[in-house]
């Protein structure tokens, strides 16, 4: 009899929580009270989203600013031969100049430096005098027509230019376009010492150069020609005899 009875209070109370729970799922104010702590809870996720969006947009706009500075102080340089200006775009002129060089034919003396230079026309000089064993002259067209009608014996300008946001400048022989990705500087025509005197470097003039002021005289000290192929080893085609080099500069 005890476990009887026992057994039917165990039934009571089970029958008794089931009610219990059907009546709390069933009682407005509790589905009410589970709601708003719902929506409370959800407010609370969508404030603290809302810090750590603001938090990860300051962050992009520091890093943006950051970037910005460093691509601004970036930058590479190049020589336009033939121009006193520079034309690309993001591109900044440092200085006007004169093409310069040794003299391209001195007796029998074929030493010393082989480079042209572009000299600044605002120099600070010296105060001293040397012994003349190395010797700077100014710059002429030879064969200048083909460069450009007129330019024959014309004195060759130069500007030094600075490509914005670019790491590398480069000249490209052969070409009068850039390679896809590079920003285009300027193209021209390959110009060089001629092969019988003394050494030269090659240098990219301009497709529209310019002359300095007043320096039409013929002086015949350094010179640029223009520079066309010759076939043989190298191969023609791709390349033409005699044909002359295009050039382009070429920044990214």
């Amino acid at each position: 009899m005890a476990n009887v009875f026992v057994l039917s209070l165990c039934i009571v109370s089970l029958v008794n929580t089931q009610k219990t729970k059907r009546l709390l799922l069933n009682d407005p104010d509790v589905i009410g009270s589970r709601l708003s702590n719902l929506e409370k809870s959800i407010q609370e996720m969508k404030a603290e989203f809302g810090q750590e969006k603001a938090q990860m947009q300051a962050t992009i706009s520091q890093l943006q600013t950051a970037l910005t500075h460093v691509t601004k102080d970036q930058g590479s340089v190049y020589v336009r031969w033939g121009r006193q200006q520079c034309s690309a775009l993001n591109t900044e002129l440092v200085y006007t100049g004169f093409a310069s060089g040794q003299e391209f034919q001195n007796g029998g003396h074929y030493g010393g430096p082989a480079n042209y230079l572009c000299l600044p026309n605002n120099p600070e000089l010296s105060n001293r005098t040397g012994p003349g064993s190395s010797l700077l002259y100014g710059t002429e067209y030879e064969n200048g027509d083909i460069f450009k009608k007129g330019a024959q014996d014309e004195d060759v300008p130069c500007a030094l230019c600075r490509s914005q946001n670019t790491s590398t400048t480069v000249m490209i022989p052969g070409r009068q376009t850039c390679y896809s990705g590079w920003k285009m500087e300027y193209h021209g025509i390959l110009g060089s010492n001629a092969y019988e005197y003394k050494a030269s470097s090659y240098i990219c003039v301009d497709s529209d150069p310019e002359y300095v002021q007043g320096g039409e005289r013929s002086n015949n000290e350094n010179l640029i020609y223009p520079t066309t192929a010759k076939c043989g080893s190298l191969p023609c085609p791709p390349y033409g005899n005699n044909l002359l080099i295009n050039c382009v500069v070429c920044s990214k």
